[in-house]
Formats: C-alpha cells, structure tokens, sequence
C-alpha cells in the first residue's frame, strides 16, 4: 500500500506571496504573484470508502476575488470542488488531510493568525478535514478552540489517532522548539510521540515539520528524518519545508509527501 505520485502538476490556482524584502516609500514588503501546484496520486485501501483525498499544507498565500482579499485556503475549496467534478465525477467521498499554516498576511511575511475559517470552508465543500496545527496557525481563544474541535466532521489532532471512513490517521500538531513558544513541543515529546504513532498500521500521519532527506538535499529536520529510518514503516504526510521532489521513499520503506505550498489529489485504489 505506497503511495505513488505524477511529478507533473495537473492544475495550478493563482496567489499573492509576501517577501522579506521591505520596498517603496511606505516600507511595505514586496509582494510576489505564484501558482499553486495541484498533483495527482494514488494509495490502495480496499477497506475505505473514501474516493479520494486532498492534502496540502502551508498555505500562506492571499487569494483576490472581485477585488477583495482573502486567505487562499478560504477559496481554494471551491475551486478544487469544481476541478474534482470535472476531471474526477467518479470520486463522490472525498476527505481532505492539512499538514499546518495556512494563514499569511502580506503585510508581514511569516504572520500567525487564525485558520478556522480555512478549515470551515474544507469542510463545507468536502466530507471531512483531519489535520495538525502549523506553528503559524491559531485557533481563537480557548474556548473558541473547543468550540471549533467539537464540530462535525473537524478532527485538530495532537499526538493522537482518529479512525473515519475505513482510514487510521494519525497526527502531531506544531514543531520542535521551546514550549514556552505557541505550538511549539520538546525535541523528546515529539520524537517518541511520532514512534508511538508509526507501531499503530496507521494509513497515515500527519506532521506539520519537515525531515531533512539528504540523499535528495531535501532540507528539514534530521532528528526526525533518523526517528522515521528506526520506526516502522510508515507513510507520513508533512509541510514547513518547500521540497522539489513531493514524495521521497526510506530503506525501511517508510514514505515521506511533502505538500508545503503544494495540493495533492489522492485517489484511493480499491481494486
């Protein structure tokens, strides 16, 4: 059951990226016109009935509409509802994996805000959203963020497993660093939580930082990439670090798809 992937992307969606680069008499940052990749790949499951699946991650990017401005993960749904309908009518059931940050403000590169809208509209469009927080993402107050974890069909998940639709999908919210930081987790916590995660056949898990992956010069973190080589195998979904090559294979078979600021489709193979 590996994952396989296009290398050649199917569709792309337009979008306003902030630079680090502060230009112009208002010392206001520079502002970069890109298109978002969407790949297509396939898994095999022959226990779900889920059709296909939307992953992405790092979604820091403003989507224009009739002049205003919003997050393009708040309009990227109904697009990629359209593309879906058109070039895949067979695929009614459709959940969606996010792998973290999905706000930006180009008023300032690297912005933290609040994201659940981004996962309301996924989950308007689509049968269901599972996911982890990126270090960027917040999720109101407290309270706010109970609220939104008690509704239908959201599943925000933190160093545990949820199992829909004949999928197991596991997740760790944040990246290494200091607790006393927002969604931040201690170097230990993280890496034995991800090796509990990898002895339970999940079909996937749900990082939002990246493993380092030399062999490709992949950059990310190389505690995690070593923490993956010792686990069992796994297929382990992730953002926080842009990769050229989407998808990568361990020794011990255990694969890695990278989705930062990318889409991928996933049809899941049931024959």
């Amino acid at each position: 059951m590996k994952i396989s992937i296009n290398n050649n992307s199917i569709e792309t969606y337009p979008y306003l990226e902030v630079g680090s680069r502060i230009t112009g008499q208002n010392n206001t940052p520079e502002v970069f016109h890109r298109k978002l990749p969407v790949y297509l790949a396939e898994y095999e499951n022959k226990n779900t009935n889920v059709d296909l699946l939307i992953i992405t991650s790092d979604l820091q990017g403003i989507a224009e509409e009739k002049g205003d401005q919003y997050l393009l993960g708040e309009k990227l749904p109904a697009f990629l509802k359209t593309l879906i309908e058109i070039e895949f009518p067979e695929c009614k059931k459709i959940g969606v994996l996010l792998c973290g940050d999905l706000f930006t403000s180009l008023e300032k590169r690297g912005s933290s805000g609040d994201v659940r809208n981004v996962w309301d509209m996924f989950n308007k469009y689509f049968d269901w959203v599972v996911g982890v927080a990126g270090n960027h993402d917040t999720f109101g107050s407290d309270l706010e963020k109970k609220r939104f974890e008690l509704q239908k069909n959201i599943y925000l998940l933190h160093k545990e497993k949820v199992e829909i639709d004949g999928l197991s999908i596991g997740g760790i919210s944040g990246i290494i660093g200091r607790v006393d930081k927002s969604n931040r987790i201690e170097e230990s916590d993280f890496l034995n939580s991800l090796t509990v995660l990898t002895k339970q056949e999940l079909d996937f898990i749900l990082i939002h930082e990246t493993p380092d992956f030399p062999k490709f010069n992949e950059i990310g973190n190389g505690k995690i990439r070593k923490c993956i080589e010792q686990a069992k195998m796994s297929r382990i979904c992730c953002g926080h670090c842009f990769w050229e090559n989407s998808l990568v294979e361990f020794d011990n078979n255990s694969q890695v798809l990278n989705v930062d600021s990318k889409v991928v489709l996933m049809k899941i193979k049931k024959d």
